[in-house]
């Protein structure tokens, strides 16, 4: 698994090659956890903005430190999303944010949910600097933390 941030040598080398062909990177970023329909949903919606689809994804210890809960751990997220035919790449991001990956990889497109449109974000800054437009999917899913909180609901309810 990739533990590094992004590029690694080999990551870095991909991506020069990309942008030498003309190919159009796309940066997807979150925790991922408990995949569903929603985030597949979501990252195809994505793949449609550009050529190739890069997936970072947030590292345990930073979920932790939110006290968010969480079902599978990163290993297991990132070996998900690595099996989906609409992602090309997928990164273990080892910092609270994107931001150096986004430095690093320098992508076309940076991609969120429809939930974050009007809303400032931590990777904001370095986006605007080196003038990487955002884009939203349209698609709107309830959020995993949401549905974590309906299972439970009900498990609770039929005891």
């Amino acid at each position: 698994m990739e533990r590094s941030l992004f590029p690694s040598r080999q990551h870095r080398l991909t991506r020069i090659s990309w942008h030498e062909l003309g190919v159009k990177i796309v940066l997807c970023h979150g925790v991922f956890d408990l995949l569903h329909v929603g985030h597949i949903v979501h990252l195809q919606e994505a793949r449609v903005f550009g050529d190739r689809l890069v997936v970072s994804v947030v590292a345990d210890k930073f979920i932790e430190k939110t006290h968010r809960p969480i079902i599978y751990n990163e290993a297991s997220r990132v070996g998900l999303l690595r099996e989906l035919r609409c992602v090309d790449i997928v990164v273990l991001c080892q910092a609270p944010g994107p931001e150096k990956i986004i430095e690093n990889m320098r992508p076309d497109v940076y991609v969120r949910g429809p939930d974050y449109i009007g809303r400032r974000m931590p990777e904001s800054d370095i986006l605007e600097q080196l003038g990487i437009p955002v884009r939203f999917t349209p698609s709107s899913f309830k959020r995993t933390t949401e549905t974590i909180k309906e299972i439970v609901s009900l498990f609770n309810e039929k005891r």
